[in-house]
């Protein structure tokens, strides 16, 4: 083949490629772009599960990330309606017997039976969670009048 083929054949390439806009890597999912843009895995709370049973129904929660504070929630019951549980209204949190706050998000689809998702506690300030010694957790009107579900560090 002869060279000025071939460049006839590569140069549309080359000229694309180098005229690309360069994009900046993805940021693999579970992990954290800093402002240094290297990439950190997200920070855990790491405080275990705590769960309430009562009035035929099981609350089972999780702290699944500190900043902002996000819980996992699961819902379990074999007789009562759980889609009438609104959590937005019914559940709140706080920590070192400080003010109660709400959630900021609430992502528990309808399940009828079983409901699982995440409340999200952005109200809270940065650090804070992670911080905590005391973690109260306050669900009201799911089957039983209270139910409180209590995490606590070692001092």
């Amino acid at each position: 083949m002869s060279a000025r083929r071939l460049l006839t054949i590569l140069l549309p390439s080359l000229l694309a490629a180098s005229c690309a806009t360069a994009l900046p890597p993805s940021t693999p999912s579970g992990t954290v772009a800093s402002a240094a843009g290297e990439t950190e895995p997200p920070v855990t709370a790491d405080l275990g599960e705590q769960r309430s049973a009562g009035g035929a129904v099981e609350i089972k929660a999780s702290w699944v990330a500190v900043d902002p504070p996000v819980l996992k929630v699961t819902l379990d019951t074999h007789s009562v309606d759980l889609d009438r549980a609104d959590l937005a209204a019914l559940a709140r949190v706080r920590l070192d017997g400080g003010e109660w706050v709400a959630p900021s998000a609430v992502d528990v689809p309808r399940g009828g039976h079983h409901r699982e998702g995440s409340l999200r506690f952005a109200g809270l300030r940065a650090g804070a969670l992670a911080a905590a010694t005391v973690i109260e957790l306050e669900i009201r009107d799911v089957a039983v009048p209270l139910r409180i579900l209590r995490w606590e560090r070692g001092g």
